[in-house]
């Protein structure tokens, strides 16, 4: 029986590359999805649409399955501001689709983790702090603090966690939002998946609790 992973946040630019590459390493994998995926979508796995901010929504996605051996939370989101022009509706925007939606997520998912199973949050290089995006950074910051909470919690069963910070990652989204960017320096979303699916595997039995930087 193959080993089954959960990818949220899977139909996106990030989601898609980490989903191919567990299928690729022989894994059952199921993603999420805020909405029914547009018909062209050619990710692996098979796709459930849940709103990963509704805690009885992800509670009842997670009654599906009985064992999960990886959970990769990919979902999230950007969005800038200068605290001088923070409104309430931005600031929960961001704890919304990052910090609750992981919360939520790993909360749901508590009992399906056992021995030798493994969860990876993605942050973001900004979680110490960053002009211009205190609410994202903050958001960011909940969520390296909430993968090492996870990780001691979870060490007396083998259950391991970690989060990965990636830099800007080359995504469609990223390249229209910054076009006179350098590209080359950003991390590309096959790159971030190649240490998530690393850091769900046995060869990472005993990394756990850690906030590792991915970047080029």
């Amino acid at each position: 029986m193959k080993e089954l992973a959960i990818v949220t946040g899977g139909t996106g630019a990030l989601g898609v590359a980490v989903a191919r590459r567990f299928a690729d390493a022989g894994y059952e994998v199921h993603v999420t999805a805020s909405h029914e995926p547009e018909p062209n979508h050619s990710g692996p796995g098979v796709v459930h649409v849940v709103d990963l901010t509704n805690f009885d929504a992800v509670r009842a996605f997670a009654a599906k399955f009985a064992r999960v051996h990886a959970i990769a939370l990919a979902a999230g989101g950007y969005a800038g501001a200068k605290l001088d022009a923070l409104t309430a509706s931005g600031l929960e925007q961001m704890l919304d689709v990052n910090f609750k939606t992981a919360t939520y997520a790993l909360a749901a998912f508590a009992t399906k983790l056992g021995t030798g199973s493994a969860a990876v949050v993605v942050g973001s290089q900004s979680f110490e702090g960053a002009a211009n995006m205190a609410a994202y950074a903050a958001s960011k910051a909940a969520v390296v603090s909430l993968a090492r909470s996870a990780a001691l919690e979870w060490k007396p069963r083998g259950v391991r966690v970690n989060a990965v910070l990636p830099d800007v990652i080359d995504t469609p989204a990223n390249r229209r939002a910054m076009p006179d960017a350098d590209v080359s320096r950003w991390a590309k979303p096959e790159q971030v998946a190649e240490v998530i699916v690393w850091l769900c595997s046995r060869a990472a039995s005993a990394v756990s609790g850690n906030a590792i930087l991915v970047g080029v």
